[in-house]
């Protein structure tokens, strides 16, 4: 332990729980519905590639964990590579949004929000980046609807749920009563999922202030953790009808790994994805193991797909030392090669 006076350590105190920068990459609104935008980032180079980027973030988290802070932007080096840049933030529901399904988030919003992109970047086709639950959402819509996806990147995203994992334990249907939780809160609080990922690891809570006091000095490591870990408590609620249909449908039963699942009447066969597909997964991710995204290789009909496993944890594919050094450049370079008109 450091030999700091009180009066130190009551300014390193506030200094790592003042809400600090976040999201700074210049951008525009340019379709709303309801509590969602669909944001657009001013392009950095004078002619972006004609295949514009949709990052389709998950509904647990708000979106600017993939735009955290300068030099720790998914979006930020995207378009410093030519990419436009195009990303949903889906806002913060109320008791009103308690009945919205899935079917009305993939084929309603997010197919609305393709649209919208697609118009406003003069363009017939994009790429789609989705990352968690995004990535699950963006893999069914791309299942349902062929076209105008031209490629899909998939970060960390969870496609077989019935694994080894703690969560995946605790959510089977012996242990985990949806239906309860809904009727009783109608949107799942934010503090009930926030509390679920923490107790995957109680004990990281203490250890990583541990880690901070050792780094005290690293402005950059510290300027990192303040805004990640804002991002992490500024979890939002999840419409109650979306979250229960989705536990029910891949948690309690499995059912998009089997082409069982049906949404808008049509049944997710997921060897309808014959888009090239690039499948980013982390390597002692506890959230999504790794056998949850890896068994989507064999399952989908794309001639053009690539399997990406690195170092790390779940959120290192985000903001993560992988992220800057292997997933950031592997991914652009890939989509570079696949963006052009």
């Amino acid at each position: 332990m450091r030999d700091l006076d009180l009066c130190t350590w009551l300014t390193i105190i506030q200094r790592l729980i003042t809400p600090p920068p976040i999201a700074q990459t210049p951008g525009e609104v340019v379709y709303g519905e309801n509590k969602l935008k669909l944001l657009h980032y001013i392009p950095t180079t004078p002619r972006p590639f004609p295949i514009p980027v949709l990052i389709v973030s998950s509904l647990i988290n708000k979106y600017y964990i993939l735009d955290l802070r300068p030099g720790r932007s998914y979006v930020e080096y995207l378009m410093q590579r030519g990419f436009r840049v195009y990303m949903i933030d889906w806002g913060i529901p109320d008791a009103r949004d308690r009945t919205l399904t899935l079917d009305d988030h993939i084929n309603g919003s997010l197919a609305r929000c393709i649209e919208s992109a697609l118009r406003h970047a003069r363009a017939s086709a994009l790429s789609l980046i989705g990352y968690c639950m995004g990535g699950t959402m963006a893999l069914i819509y791309t299942a349902l609807h062929r076209r105008p996806v031209k490629n899909l990147v998939l970060l960390a995203t969870p496609v077989d749920f019935h694994n080894q994992s703690l969560l995946s334990l605790w959510s089977r249907p012996q242990y985990f009563n949806v239906d309860r939780l809904v009727d009783v809160y109608g949107n799942v609080p934010a503090e009930i999922l926030y509390g679920a990922f923490m107790m995957l690891k109680p004990m990281r809570n203490i250890t990583k202030y541990v880690d901070v006091l050792a780094r005290l000095d690293d402005q950059e490591f510290i300027n990192t953790f303040r805004a990640f870990n804002y991002w992490i408590r500024d979890a939002v609620p999840v419409p109650g009808e979306t979250f229960r249909q989705f536990v029910k449908e891949t948690y309690h039963h499995n059912r998009l790994v089997k082409n069982r699942m049906v949404l808008g009447g049509k049944r997710v066969r997921l060897e309808n994805v014959r888009c090239p597909v690039l499948n980013v997964v982390a390597e002692c991710d506890d959230i999504v193991p790794p056998a949850s995204s890896i068994a989507l290789m064999e399952r989908i009909n794309s001639r053009d797909k690539e399997l990406l496993i690195v170092p790390g944890g779940h959120h290192s594919l985000s903001i993560g030392r992988s992220a800057m050094r292997i997933v950031w450049p592997r991914s652009a370079g890939w989509l570079t090669r696949r963006s052009r008109a």
